[in-house]
């Protein structure tokens, strides 16, 4: 007998056979999650940086304009010794002159210039003499201390207490102007409108003030004289005149440009302040220039010239202390806006890190869900669950990776299922070639009325024409025994009968030849199927092979990306020192400015020791005046130099946000090639996955065509038996003749048959 087929082997992946993972390295051991969380992390290190250097920046802007309000806060106190100062100077050079009424004058700008003084050593020491100005106004109580006492007891001529007065007032008071300027940034201020308040209100104003002072002092003098003036004093005045005249036209140029950045609300009422001083400087200018400098002597009276010059003292510093106020109300709304900018920003940056957080979680949930969902359903066809299935609820590659892994699955219990048939239908055929075995040894052993049951497979074809020959064979020794009866007359239907039976054999020979072809057939159909096994089997593994390709191609992008990172950074780099270097040269503009200012100074000091010396002074005072104008040009061209360089900060600072935002770009690409490297190694080892299930599938294949070759085997074996009965035919018809001698052991040998009735 033909021994039963073994089942095909098991699908599923053996404990034994699985994978060994290599050794993890340390991010290897993070979850997706983790990994995110990580990213976020890193990402969020620069962004927490910049956010610290904007709130940095912010701090130092708004210190910035506190240090301008406390240095501010010296300016009033500054403002009424300046004022009474040169209340002073033109009251001393009267009463020094012989006119006793100014004495009650002198007592009271005394007392209010002590009382300036004094707050000015208040304010210092508020302050705790941040600005180092304590030594300036020591040196200016000092000095001031023994004018006045030379004054009040009268050990100084007029003149000499006019030059007094202003070397006071330039030596000390504006000085202390220019230091507190300097001391506390208020030149610096980067607004339009605080720069030239500042300006205005520091170095213009304290030096036109003094100077235009002088105009006032020298008229009145004239005017007490009542001579014509000499050619050395015309020279003086002249000088004199001249540096108003400039002082005037400096403080107009300042107020021109800041008018335009002014508020609209203000902008009216300091114009109109600014019309009321220059109206009146240019009538005592004006005054001082055909009345006082005529020919033949003054032409105007003592009184008229005072009632000129009070009304431009009285513009002049209604004028500075509008400029002084109105630089401490910007001030303090600069500060304000600051204030509210930082808080602001602060609130912005903490908003916009709460929001990244949200997204951060929304995205890290879409991918880390799917994935364990994908990862699940993995670990469940790991063992042997055909149904594991994963919702697709994206786009991505995730999506992607998620919709392969059920249509592999869905595949995969195809296969199955087509196994499981092809095992039923082998186990079936093997069931039904034993029962057919049994009926075959049964016909062999004389029963005929045995009958092979006939099935739908390639047996069934077999079996009934077995089952035909044995009914044939039936009737065939029915008529042999009956024939056996009666012998004498059934010889000649005894040969027809044996040509029937020789017909049926060789039909039946011809069945089992086909049958014989038919199994070939299927056999090599099974042998196909076999080789598309194999042949899916090789495109898993080379569809394997190209996934670790693209995981190398990935790499190289992914050090490639990592090169342009460094480049940029580099960029950025380079492009930050170029603003340190123009910040350097904003220190050398200032340091010139500075040196111009007192060049600008000394000039002044130059031109009146050059009126004093007389007639020998006056081409030395021609040379001062070239010096002044000199280095009124160099100031205002450091202004121009200052205001190209914020130009260029602000281009270089523009320039950095772009390169910040190209390297953020850098980044993004990064980690999106990162993210597809994964892809692609995930899908290294869903493929050759793949690739083993098809190996076993070409396995169990070739062992199904093993057990259709036995069957063809006994087919073949059936068809030979055919025509061995054929041959026994060819040799019955040949002792057909010499059946009548046998008949009657013909008789005894049919009785061990069992005919059907």
């Amino acid at each position: 007998m033909i021994s039963k087929l073994d089942p095909t082997t098991d699908l599923r992946t053996t404990h034994e056979t699985r994978i060994r993972r290599p050794g993890l390295s340390l991010l290897g051991r993070l979850s997706v999650g983790q990994k995110l969380a990580l990213s976020a992390a890193t990402f969020a290190l620069p962004i927490v940086v910049i956010v610290s250097l904007l709130a940095s920046e912010q701090q130092q802007a708004l210190n910035f304009v506190r240090s301008e309000q406390r240095g501010a806060q010296y300016l009033p106190s500054l403002e009424t010794v300046l004022k009474n100062m040169q209340l002073h100077r033109r009251a001393s050079s009267k009463f020094l002159n012989g006119d006793a009424e100014q004495k009650a004058t002198l007592t009271s700008l005394d007392a209010q210039i002590d009382q300036g003084i004094a707050q000015l050593e208040s304010t210092n020491t508020g302050l705790g003499d941040e600005f180092q100005l304590g030594a300036d106004i020591g040196a200016l109580k000092t000095a001031w201390t023994r004018l006045k006492s030379q004054v009040s007891n009268q050990t100084i001529t007029a003149d000499k207490s006019t030059d007094a007065h202003t070397a006071l007032l330039s030596e000390n008071i504006t000085q202390a102007f220019a230091n507190v300027s300097h001391a506390s940034q208020i030149s610096l201020d980067p607004s339009v409108d605080g720069y030239y308040l500042g300006l205005l209100s520091t170095e213009r104003l304290p030096d036109a003030l003094p100077t235009i002072g002088v105009t006032r002092t020298l008229g009145s003098a004239a005017i007490t004289a009542g001579t014509p003036l000499t050619e050395v004093q015309r020279t003086e005045y002249l000088n004199a005149l001249d540096q108003a005249q400039g002082a005037r036209h400096e403080v107009d140029e300042a107020v021109k440009y800041l008018l335009p950045a002014l508020p609209q609300d203000v902008r009216a009422q300091y114009e109109a302040a600014y019309k009321q001083f220059d109206d009146n400087n240019a009538i005592l200018l004006k005054t001082f220039e055909e009345n006082i400098l005529a020919p033949g002597g003054t032409t105007i009276s003592a009184a008229d010239f005072k009632k000129i010059s009070d009304s431009s003292t009285s513009a002049q510093f209604d004028f500075f202390e509008r400029t002084i106020s109105l630089l401490g109300q910007r001030l303090t709304d600069r500060e304000a806006s600051e204030t509210r900018q930082r808080l602001l920003s602060l609130g912005l940056s903490l908003l916009a890190v709460l929001l990244a957080s949200a997204l951060l979680f929304l995205i890290a949930r879409a991918i880390t869900r799917p994935l364990g969902q994908l990862a699940d359903a993995s670990t469940r066809l790991a063992g042997g669950d055909l149904n594991a299935s994963v919702p697709v609820t994206t786009r991505d590659e995730v999506g992607t990776v998620s919709g392969a892994f059920n249509s592999a699955v869905a595949q995969l219990r195809e296969n199955e299922v087509r196994n499981e048939q092809a095992r039923v239908e082998a186990q079936q055929l093997q069931q039904n070639i034993g029962q057919f075995l049994d009926v075959t040894m049964d016909i062999a052993e004389g029963d005929l009325t045995k009958r092979g049951r006939v099935t739908e497979d390639v047996l069934g074809n077999v079996v009934d024409s077995i089952n035909l020959m044995t009914e044939e064979l039936g009737q065939v020794l029915r008529d042999v025994q009956r024939a056996s009866n009666s012998v004498t007359g059934g010889s000649v239907d005894m040969l027809a009968t044996t040509s029937d039976i020789q017909a049926s054999a060789q039909l039946t020979a011809n069945e089992a030849q086909q049958v014989a072809r038919q199994v070939q057939q299927v056999i090599v159909q099974i042998r196909d199927m076999a080789t598309s096994a194999q042949a899916s089997a090789d495109s898993a593994r080379q569809a394997l092979l190209a996934s670790q390709q693209g995981q190398q191609a990935v790499a190289g992008t992914l050090e490639g990306m990592q090169n342009i990172r460094r480049e940029v950074q580099g960029v950025a780099k380079r492009i930050k020192g170029l603003g340190d270097r123009s910040l350097e040269i904003q220190e050398i503009v200032d340091t010139i400015s500075q040196i111009a200012s007192q060049t600008n100074l000394l000039a002044l000091n130059a031109a009146i020791e050059a009126a004093g010396a007389g007639e020998a002074g006056s081409r030395f005072a021609i040379v001062a005046d070239e010096v002044r104008k000199l280095a009124d040009n160099s100031a205002q061209a450091t202004g121009r130099i200052a205001n190209l360089i914020r130009t260029v900060q602000t281009e270089i600072q523009d320039v950095i946000v772009t390169v910040e935002d190209g390297t953020r770009e850098v980044e993004q690409g990064y980690r999106i090639a990162g993210t597809a490297g994964e892809r692609l190694r995930e899908i290294g080892t869903l493929t050759q996955q793949s690739a083993q299930l098809a190996e076993s599938i070409s396995n169990a294949t070739q062992a199904q065509v093993q057990g259709m070759e036995q069957v063809g085997g006994a087919v073949q074996e059936i068809a030979s038996i055919a025509d061995r009965s054929r041959s026994s035919v060819e040799r019955g018809r040949v002792a057909a003749e010499q059946l009548q001698n046998l008949a009657s052991q013909l008789n005894s040998g049919l009785a061990r048959f069992r005919l059907p009735s």
